[in-house]
């Protein structure tokens, strides 16, 4: 008499969560609304869900520093409660911190040597007649009128 080899399809009392190499998790289902054993329930939760409204609530497009805080505390509220996984979570710091980071390069490409010395305020080249003719602190040594000694 020949037996069968186990079948490949998944076994629906069983947990359906699958490794990387494709092998079935061997514990029983603990719910079958859920699908999946307790251990892998639990680190399921939010994955399918969509949280972009309450990532995105009041960001107005990760503008500035500020809304992507905003967007960080409602993910770290999120991870808290379970209703994200903390590996989705990271990947969303991450690009968070993305995020900051090119609103720093973002200012320079707009005003890029602002601050430095031959630019003014706003990133634009002083020419060297200008910077001559712009108005600089005189030391007494350089004054005339104060280094001439009364007769």
């Amino acid at each position: 008499m020949t037996h069968k080899s186990p079948s490949f399809d998944s076994t629906p009392e069983r947990c359906q969560y699958r490794t990387a190499t494709g092998r079935q998790c061997c514990s029983v289902a603990v719910d079958p609304d859920s699908s999946f054993c307790a251990r892998h329930a639990a680190s399921q939760p939010g994955d399918s869900e969509d949280l972009s409204a309450t990532l995105t609530e009041g960001t107005f497009g990760f503008q500035n520093a500020s809304t992507i805080n905003r967007s960080l505390a409602a993910l770290y509220t999120l991870c808290a409660q379970g209703r994200i996984s903390p590996r989705r979570a990271s990947t969303l710091a991450y690009i968070s911190s993305l995020l900051l980071r090119s609103l720093i390069a973002i200012d320079n490409d707009i005003q890029p040597h602002a601050g430095e010395p031959g630019f003014n305020a706003n990133g634009e080249r002083i020419s060297e007649h200008d910077a001559d003719d712009a108005p600089h602190a005189v030391s007494e040594s350089e004054d005339p009128v104060k280094s001439q000694k009364p007769n």
